[in-house]
């Protein structure tokens, strides 16, 4: 999948992304990096409001299931997720997720497999310039929409 592809699917289905202004500069099986804009997203602080750190490490886990995947057979969804703020944004946000445990996405693709369903969890930093301002930890559930269907 292209960057511009995954983008365009995000703005579509998933609107706040369009709202936030939320980029992708890559888009792989192995490394995820969206952008959120300052001007967009900006506080009475002057910095990147928080909600909006949130939403977009929940959009960048969600990116590297999605590239894992034949994503338009299945459903996936956030079931919880984590984020520390450890320094204020005064500029754009990037967000950045990678493929590092293969031990984790076996386990995920077997248990999908075998019961239609599966889980997993994504790690994200999110960076201002170079200076990482913030970890989001979240947990996506991916259901076949096949099964999801037949109830």
């Amino acid at each position: 999948m292209k960057n511009r592809e995954l983008e365009a699917y995000l703005h579509h289905h998933i609107p706040v992304s369009k709202s936030l202004g939320i980029g992708v500069n890559t888009c792989s099986v192995k490394n995820i990096e969206l952008i959120a804009p300052l001007k967009i997203n900006i506080n009475h602080m002057n910095t990147v409001f928080g909600g909006s750190l949130s939403v977009v490490g929940i959009l960048a886990g969600w990116s590297l299931v999605y590239a894992q995947l034949e994503a338009e057979k299945h459903q996936i969804v956030i079931q919880e997720n984590n984020i520390r703020y450890l320094k204020p944004a005064n500029g754009d946000v990037r967000a950045i997720c990678k493929y590092d445990n293969h031990t984790m996405w076996s386990r995920f693709h077997r248990a999908f497999q075998r019961k239609g369903k599966g889980r997993v969890q994504i790690a994200c930093n999110l960076f201002c310039a170079d200076e990482l301002v913030a970890t989001f930890e979240g947990v996506y559930v991916v259901f076949n929409k096949k099964l999801l269907l037949n109830v």
